[in-house]
């Protein structure tokens, strides 16, 4: 039989690119951060190549700027980069909530039911944001729509650096934000796919409401 199990170079290859990605997301490689990548090679434990083959790929996320002679860079966060994150989640996740309402299992969409109702529950900042991120990556690969879903993957990473940014100011968004999802999930678990679109774009434009105040 084949062997398909991934090769040792590829193993590290994808190490590098999640840890490297993830500081830059939570923000522990805050933006125009300067990478040092003899640091990065050290504390991860791989060599140079996947280093550099994590970095052109992140750089097609725009995550990283790569500039010869200079060296990497991670991307800027300016009020136009926040502007334009969330208008186009504004344009498209509305869709894809509408075209996910009547796909979403029952059984999945249930333990976000009994997590967002359960209201005594008390939420680190990074606990809401992993449960965010779990619940929009659901509605977006339910759309059955590979393109969108893709599309809005790589927006919830930017606006993942957004939140990290904003930590200590969005206790009262957070609140907000968890009794939008249980709306949401309601309207879902009935199949109401024009009211799931319509409290989806409310809560974008709330959550850009938000980043921008924070800026």
């Amino acid at each position: 039989m084949p062997n398909n199990s991934p090769k040792p170079r590829e193993n590290l290859r994808e190490k590098a690119y999640n840890i490297i990605k993830q500081k830059i997301i939570s923000c522990d490689l805050m933006p125009g951060t300067f990478i040092i990548e003899k640091q990065l090679i050290e504390e991860i434990g791989v060599s140079r190549t996947p280093i550099r083959e994590a970095f052109n790929r992140l750089e097609q996320e725009n995550l990283v700027e790569i500039h010869p002679n200079r060296g990497i860079f991670v991307t800027n966060i300016t009020i136009k980069d926040i502007i334009d994150i969330y208008t186009a989640r504004e344009t498209v996740e509305p869709v894809v909530a509408r075209l996910a309402a009547p796909n979403i299992p029952l059984k999945e969409l249930d333990v976000f039911y009994q997590i967002y109702a359960a209201s005594n529950h008390t939420y680190t900042f990074e606990e809401h944001i992993e449960l965010d991120r779990k619940f929009h990556r659901l509605i977006a690969n339910s759309s059955q729509n590979q393109y969108l879903a893709q599309f809005l993957l790589n927006l919830y990473d930017q606006n993942s650096r957004i939140r990290a940014l904003s930590k200590l100011r969005v206790k009262e968004r957070l609140e907000e934000a968890k009794a939008e999802h249980f709306e949401l999930i309601k309207y879902i678990m009935n199949r109401d796919e024009k009211r799931a679109e319509e409290v989806m774009r409310l809560h974008i434009t709330n959550g850009k409401k938000t980043a921008l105040k924070i800026v």
